[in-house]
């Protein structure tokens, strides 16, 4: 039979790395010996240097997680350049595709390699159901401005509530609860960051069909490297 190069898979977070989190959500969905390199905006930076990189008033929202497992948000613009280094840094050690962990909206950023961007799958997903009523759930109150100009071009009717994955499951299902008042056909948890037990909170507390970000792109990369 044949021999074919073993694929190398490349993921990048807004944070630190390694996202021990979201990859665990991820291999389940992902070929045997799959090799794996991970990079982060955020890896080598001290607290006060991550700091340095928070949103001005007006700047768009980036929630994420750092070694430790503390949340940061940062801007947007600030980190776009530590997010390419990443990339260029990957795409050198032969990573190809190279999976963004963030469902933010990155429209500066360029690669060579394969670049999965979770939001636009994502969105692609949503859009091909037809579904005319949908909850979107975000890390943050802050960030539903962006997140209702990034879903309206869907067409349907959107109800948004917040709640951090990085803060336990008290603020989950108060937000799960707010969506529980509407006539949903799905929930979408808009953040790379949650993960399936997040999932099973939202499903419980609101009976709907939820989409968790991570196991969509994970399953469509699985048929990528397979």
């Amino acid at each position: 039979m044949p021999s074919y190069p073993k694929r190398v898979l490349g993921l990048v977070t807004i944070g630190q790395s390694p996202r021990d989190d979201i990859v665990s959500q991820m291999l389940p969905l992902l070929p045997a010996g799959l090799g794996i390199r991970q990079a982060g905006a955020l890896d080598g930076l001290t607290r006060e240097q991550v700091a340095e990189l928070a949103p001005d008033p007006g700047d768009y929202i980036l929630h994420t997680r750092l070694r430790d497992g503390s949340a940061v948000t940062v801007g947007r613009e600030r980190i776009e350049p530590l997010l390419q280094d990443c990339l260029n840094r990957l795409q050198g050690e032969g990573a190809n595709p190279i999976v963004l962990l963030c469902t933010g909206e990155f429209p500066g950023l360029r690669s060579d390699a394969l670049l999965i961007e979770p939001d636009r799958l994502l969105f692609s997903v949503v859009r091909g159901l037809g579904v005319r009523r949908v909850g979107i759930l975000v890390p943050l109150p802050s960030q539903i401005g962006d997140a209702a100009e990034k879903w309206k071009v869907l067409g349907a009717e959107m109800v948004f509530a917040a709640a951090s994955p990085y803060r336990g499951h008290v603020e989950l299902t108060r937000a799960a609860e707010e969506l529980r008042g509407h006539p949903l056909d799905l929930v979408v948890m808009d953040c790379m960051g949650y993960t399936l037990a997040h999932k099973q909170v939202v499903m419980h507390a609101t009976g709907w069909p939820v989409l968790l970000a991570s196991r969509v792109v994970a399953r469509v990369v699985g048929e990528l490297v397979e």
